[in-house]
């Protein structure tokens, strides 16, 4: 964290304050940050100014995904902050019941991220390319030959037709994604929030997975046969990951 100490390891003991014997289960990840920057008052001033949180954000984000190679890895909100070790550490033990079923619920398992957007401007599948060449009538029409407006307007309405039936069955296909997708994960969150944050967001799906790390490739690979399929429905695949498990703890 910029203006902090190095990051240090405590080990979390038990409920009467003892370490546990041998290798400990749980661990808490810490930095000592000098309260002058850190304070209360010096953080709701810094949460104003992006340029100030976005490195501090980084920082946060770095230490969590140093540690994403454990067995379970539970991220704290970035600003999570206590007045010593003892603090912290206490805070962990008396809320250890609640942080032990988060832990097992997420033990050996990542999170992957799937956005799928439609591209209206997509050929359809199975669409020919245009012909360079014109046909004999286009050839012989005018100007002055053009269709009135009765025909333009029309026109608009078919192609605005289409688009919407185009946009329909990208809607759909985009939600047989999202169910082939989930069954090769443990939990799924769909974030339908995202997904409808503008009028007519072109964002069809926005989803989190819970994998198990020994499936990765059986995962991707799922993914990977269903972008196929999307791409005919004018859909653009992003996968991100790994990611610690933010939306499943």
């Amino acid at each position: 964290m910029p203006g902090g100490g190095e990051v240090r390891v405590l080990e979390i003991p038990d409920r009467a304050g003892r370490g546990r014997s041998g290798t400990p289960r749980d661990w808490l990840i810490v930095s000592t940050v000098p309260e002058r920057a850190y304070g209360e008052a010096a953080v709701e001033r810094g949460l104003l100014d992006l340029e100030w949180v976005a490195p501090r954000a980084l920082a946060h984000e770095a230490v969590v995904e140093h540690f994403l190679a454990a067995p379970a890895v539970l991220p704290m909100q970035l600003f999570t902050m206590f007045t010593g070790d003892d603090r912290a550490l206490e805070h962990v033990v008396r809320d250890r019941r609640r942080i032990a079923a988060i832990l097992k619920r997420i033990d050996r398992q990542i999170e992957w991220g799937l956005r799928l957007t439609w591209n209206p401007d997509a050929p359809p599948a199975g669409a020919r390319p245009a012909s360079a060449k014109a046909s004999p009538q286009s050839r012989r029409r005018s100007p002055t030959a053009a269709a009135g407006g009765a025909d333009y307007l029309a026109r608009k309405r078919d192609q605005l037709d289409l688009a919407r039936t185009r946009l329909k069955k990208a809607r759909t296909q985009a939600n047989r994604i999202y169910k082939a997708v989930s069954r090769e994960a443990t939990a799924a969150r769909r974030r339908t929030a995202t997904e409808q944050a503008a009028p007519g967001s072109r964002l069809l799906l926005d989803a989190a997975f819970l994998v198990p790390a020994r499936r990765t490739a059986a995962f991707r690979a799922a993914v990977g046969r269903n972008a196929r399929a999307g791409e005919d429905a004018g859909l653009t695949v992003s996968l991100t990951g790994p990611w610690p498990a933010y939306n499943f703890v």
